[in-house]
């Protein structure tokens, strides 16, 4: 049969330590869901990148055809008015006019189709990049919530452990309990109560002294030598 103040501690352990994976897991999720809050706002940004890189080469495109046609007003008025015309230097300013006009008309169309050549897989690339975003953007929402719900497990837990652990602290004495709650949460937190196999203790895996060895086998406290934690001997305290 356990010792009485072996199974006491143990079981406190088990809750505190349990108390304390939880409430560590708890203080990670906030950081995580800002991680999938700015991931999701850099896929929403990629996919505007995108739009607004087709709407730069589309705004070209028509810049480029609103030029061609400004062009190709010009050239009509002026030999609609060369018509009329007389003076032969006139005349001949007119033509070379027409005829710079027809150059860079020549030159804009070239631009302006491989410009809509540019629009058309700037366009494909949106198409693209939105599906896969949206994709993505998606399972990210997915996994938020599931962070989220499980968040709210995890309070749920760690009130339902606080509620209960006054009653495990039950006939533990003050002294022990002192000593036990600078182990769990000091600035380097461990676990107080340990094992020792072998005549080595669980914690610090030094070998404790011939003396506390004796305290063991009679399944009284025991405090390492060297670490200062709880110590027992499982067999001697019929813990399995």
């Amino acid at each position: 049969m356990a010792v009485v103040w072996l199974e006491k501690l143990l079981r406190l352990q088990e809750l505190d330590l349990r108390l304390r994976d939880l409430e560590a897991r708890l203080r990670l999720l906030p950081r995580e869901m800002s991680d999938m809050v700015a991931k999701r706002d850099a896929l929403a940004a990629d996919t505007k990148a995108a739009q607004d890189a087709a709407r730069k080469v589309e705004l070209a495109v028509k810049a480029g055809e609103s030029g061609i046609e400004s062009l190709q007003k010009e050239n009509l008025k002026l030999q609609q008015q060369s018509a009329l015309v007389k003076n032969n230097k006139e005349y001949q300013a007119m033509l070379a006019a027409v005829e710079q006009n027809k150059q860079k008309i020549g030159e804009l169309e070239e631009r302006t189709l491989l410009l809509m050549d540019d629009l058309d897989a700037a366009r494909k690339r949106v198409l693209k990049v939105a599906a896969d975003n949206a994709a993505a953007t998606s399972t990210l929402k997915a996994e938020f919530d599931e962070l989220l719900a499980f968040s709210g497990e995890v309070k749920k837990e760690i009130a339902k452990l606080q509620t209960a652990r006054p009653a495990y602290l039950r006939d533990i004495d003050a002294d022990t309990l002192r000593q036990y709650n600078v182990l769990l949460g000091g600035k380097m937190p461990s676990t107080p109560v340990v094992e020792v196999e072998n005549g080595i203790c669980g914690n610090c895996h030094l070998k404790v002294t011939p003396q506390t060895q004796n305290l063991l086998r009679k399944g009284d406290v025991a405090v390492c030598d060297n670490c200062q934690h709880f110590i027992y001997d499982a067999a001697a305290c019929g813990v399995k």
